[in-house]
């Protein structure tokens, strides 16, 4: 291990301390990658989540009738869950290698079990949020993405928002809200659409699950 190798070299009971070179800064790296390639948990999760990116544009294309695009293999949500599949991955590889009953797997299990939740949970609502503030957006601000100012797209908008309303107290709140609204944009501009794909569905999950299970098996086996 690299504990063993930094005892190794740098210390004899002879002698005391060893001098640091370069030589043995080499051979340090050189055991920390050798160690890296021999833990198999780690070699799990990142085979099925490279595999699983890059399967998305194709699954894409496929599953969802959309256009072949390579960007998907670099984003979040589409089919397969990678954070799922390499959470299982995971877990699993732990469960293999350190038995099933051993602790550090039910934590592995406990960690996986709370990324699936937060993928088809917390990240799909999170997605489903931008979809529909993009459209109230695009119903609001027919010119709000082709302008090269947001900001002007707004503030227009939301005249046009006001002009349109009774001047009563509802509008006197609306306006105090619109103001609000439009200082924040000043401060914290924000260009294009919001990102809508983030999370994903219960069999997007389950997919990721299943490829962590099999990736996992594949590199205990070898």
């Amino acid at each position: 291990s690299y504990a063993a190798a930094v005892d190794r070299q740098l210390f004899t009971p002879e002698y005391g301390p060893e001098p640091v070179t370069d030589t043995n800064f080499r051979q340090f790296g050189t055991d920390v990658i050798l160690d890296l390639a021999h833990n198999k948990a780690l070699l799990a999760a990142t085979l099925c989540a490279a595999a699983g990116q890059l399967a998305k544009p194709f699954t894409a294309s496929i599953l969802y009738k959309r256009d072949f695009d390579p960007k998907a293999a670099i984003s979040a949500g589409g089919f397969p869950s990678t954070h799922s599949s390499a959470a299982v991955a995971t877990a699993m590889s732990v469960g293999l290698e350190r038995g099933f009953s051993d602790s550090v797997f039910g934590l592995a299990v406990v960690y996986a079990a709370l990324t699936m939740y937060d993928a088809q949970g917390v990240r799909r609502e999170v997605g489903v949020h931008a979809r529909t503030l993009n459209k109230v957006l695009t119903k609001n601000q027919p010119n709000a993405y082709a302008s090269s100012d947001p900001n002007r797209s707004i503030e227009s908008s939301s005249k046009k928002l006001l002009s349109s309303s009774e001047p009563d107290n509802n509008s006197l709140m609306l306006e105090k809200r619109v103001n609000s609204l439009t200082d924040i944009e000043n401060n914290c501009p924000v260009s294009g659409q919001l990102k809508e794909s983030i999370g994903h569905t219960e069999i997007e999950v389950a997919a990721g699950a299943l490829l962590g299970v099999l990736a996992s098996l594949a590199v205990y086996s070898i």
